[in-house]
C-alpha cells in the first residue's frame, strides 16, 4: 500500500498508468460481449457469434472506439495521479511546517519530543547509544536589549546554521525554546557528542564576529548527556544534559561540559532556591494546619493544599531531589495559596463569570503569598516557588512573565500538581474531570503552560502515589 503522506514514484506511476490501460482494455472487452448478448436476446445471433468467435476483428472494426476509451481512460489514471500527488505533497508539507521553527528553519520543540522518543526506543531495543548536546546562547536576553530583537533573530539564524554545518546527516537539530538548541547525536557516545559541541561552540565565536563585528560577538555554553550511561529515559537525558549546560554557564560560560552527578546540586539548588525548613514532625503538622486553614477559605478546595503537596514530593522524589529539597517543596505546595487568605470568599466560590478587577484579585494572591512568606526569614526560600507557580512555560502567565527554565523549579512542579489537583476536584463552576481527561489536558498544554518534561515525569509518578500513600497508612 502506497503512503499518502509520499509522492508516486516512477515505479508505482509506470504500474498506475498500465493500470489504466489494463482497466480500458477489460472494460472495452466487457463492453463487446455486453453488446454480444444484447444482440442475440434481440434475435440477432449472426452478430453474437461474429463477436463470441473473432474478437480480433471485433476490436479492428471498432479501432477508433477503443482508442478513444483507451485515452479516455488513461487521462483519468492521470488526473487521479495528479490529484493524488498534489494530496501528499500539501501533506507532507503541512507536516513540515508543524515540525519546523519558522525563525530558524530548524526542527521545533514538538519534532525533537518526538525524535527523542524514537532514537531512545531504538536505542533500548538494539543496546545502541544515542547522545544529546543542549545549547543555550550566552546573555541573549542582554544582547537583545543591547541590539534589538531583529539583531536577535539574525544570530539565532546564525547559530542554527552553523550547527547545521557542523553535525552529520544523521543527526538532528532543533529549536527547543528562546535561545536553547537540542542535537540529537545517534551512535554517538559522549566524547564524540562533546567535539560537535566544542565545534560548535568555536565556530559560534569565530563566526559571530566575523558575520556582525567585533562588539555583536556572541558565545555559547553546551551541556552533553549520553544515554545509557548518563540516563535511561528520554526526560531523565534531557534534565541531565540541561544540568549539564547549567554546570557550564555557572562556571563561566563559553565551555562545554560532560554531565557528571555532581551537577545537580547546583542545578537544582539554583533551580529551586531551596534551604531546609523542615526539622520535626510538628513543623509539618503546623504547615499541614495552615494549609488547611487557606483551603478553608474556598468550600471546594479543601484538602487540594494537603494534595498539591502529596502531588508535588512524588515528582520531586522521582527527579532524584535530596530529603530537604523534597521538605522545601513540600512546604512551598502546601502554602502555594497563602495568599488566598486576602481574596473576599465571595469570588472563590463565585459561580459566574469573574469581573476584570475580581481577575485581579485573583491573580494578585500569588504576590501576596509570597510576600507573607518573605516576611519570615525562615520562610523567604520558598517565597519563588510560591509567588511563581502561575507562571507559563511559554512565558505568558503570571505575576513575572517569566518563561521556559527561567520559572524556579519548585514553581514549575506546583504548577503541574495543583493544577492536576483542581482539574480532578469539583468546583462551583464545573464538576470533577477524570483521571484519563486530566492527564490528557496536561498533555495538550505541555510546552505552553506546563514544563514538557516535568509533565511526562508527573504522569509516571502518579501511579507510585497509591502505594506510598498505603504505606504512610
Amino acid at each position: 500500500m502506497i503512503d499518502a503522506g509520499r509522492r508516486l514514484s516512477l515505479k508505482h506511476r509506470l504500474i498506475f498508468y498500465l493500470g489504466g490501460i489494463a482497466f480500458a482494455t477489460a472494460s472495452y472487452c466487457i463492453g463487446l460481449w455486453a453488446y454480444a448478448a444484447e444482440s442475440a436476446s434481440w434475435g440477432d445471433a449472426d452478430a453474437y457469434r461474429k463477436i463470441v468467435d473473432n474478437l480480433l476483428d471485433g476490436f479492428q472494426s471498432h479501432q477508433l472506439t477503443f482508442f478513444a476509451w483507451e485515452i479516455v481512460c488513461v487521462a483519468v489514471t492521470i488526473l487521479i495521479g495528479y490529484l493524488f500527488d498534489r494530496e501528499a505533497r500539501n501533506r507532507r508539507k503541512a507536516e513540515e511546517q508543524a515540525n519546523i521553527d519558522g525563525l530558524t528553519g530548524v526542527y521545533n520543540h514538538r519534532f525533537f519530543q518526538e525524535r527523542m522518543s524514537v532514537e531512545i526506543d531504538r536505542a533500548n531495543r538494539f543496546r545502541r547509544i544515542v547522545s544529546l548536546v543542549m545549547f543555550d546562547v550566552d546573555d541573549f536576553k542582554r544582547y537583545n536589549d543591547t541590539w534589538g530583537h531583529q539583531d536577535g533573530d539574525k544570530l539565532l539564524v546564525l547559530f542554527s546554521a552553523l550547527c547545521g554545518q557542523c553535525i552529520r546527516s544523521i543527526d538532528s537539530l532543533a529549536r527547543y525554546g528562546g535561545e536553547e538548541f537540542v542535537v540529537i547525536l545517534p551512535e554517538a557516545d559522549e566524547d564524540e557528542a562533546f567535539a560537535v559541541a566544542e565545534r560548535v561552540r568555536e565556530a559560534t565565536e569565530k563566526e559571530t564576529v566575523a558575520a556582525f563585528g567585533k562588539d555583536k560577538g556572541a558565545t555559547v555554553s553546551a551541556g552533553v548527556a549520553c544515554y545509557p550511561k548518563h540516563a535511561v529515559t528520554r526526560h531523565g537525558l534531557i534534565l541531565n544534559a540541561d544540568a549539564a549546560l547549567y554546570s557550564a554557564k555557572r562556571s563561566g560560560k563559553n565551555q562545554s561540559h560532560i554531565y557528571e552527578r555532581e551537577h545537580h546540586k547546583p542545578y537544582r539548588a539554583a533551580s529551586s532556591h531551596v534551604h531546609p525548613l523542615l526539622s520535626t514532625d510538628e513543623d509539618i503538622d503546623a504547615f499541614e494546619t495552615l494549609g488547611a486553614t487557606v483551603d478553608a477559605q474556598d468550600s471546594y478546595a479543601r484538602g487540594h493544599s494537603s494534595a498539591v503537596s502529596r502531588h508535588a514530593a512524588v515528582l520531586g522524589e522521582r527527579l532524584g531531589m535530596s530529603a530537604e529539597e523534597i521538605g522545601n517543596l513540600r512546604v512551598a505546595a502546601l502554602l502555594h495559596d497563602i495568599g488566598k487568605i486576602g481574596t473576599p470568599r465571595e469570588i472563590l466560590e463565585k459561580d459566574t463569570p469573574l469581573r476584570q478587577d475580581e481577575w485581579k484579585l485573583i491573580e494578585n494572591h500569588a504576590g501576596l503569598g509570597s510576600r507573607i512568606l518573605t516576611r519570615l526569614q525562615q520562610m523567604s526560600s520558598i517565597g519563588p516557588g510560591v509567588k511563581h507557580h502561575h507562571e507559563r512555560y511559554d512565558g505568558k502567565g503570571y505575576p513575572g512573565g517569566l518563561a521556559g527554565k527561567g520559572i524556579p523549579l519548585l514553581a514549575r512542579i506546583i504548577a503541574i500538581a495543583d493544577a492536576y489537583d483542581a482539574m480532578t476536584s469539583p468546583r462551583s463552576y464545573r464538576p470533577a474531570m477524570s483521571h484519563e481527561k486530566a492527564i490528557e489536558e496536561l498533555r495538550n498544554c505541555s510546552g505552553a503552560q506546563f514544563d514538557p518534561e516535568l509533565v511526562e515525569s508527573f504522569i509516571e509518578s502518579l501511579a507510585e502515589e497509591p502505594a506510598e500513600q498505603e504505606e504512610a497508612a
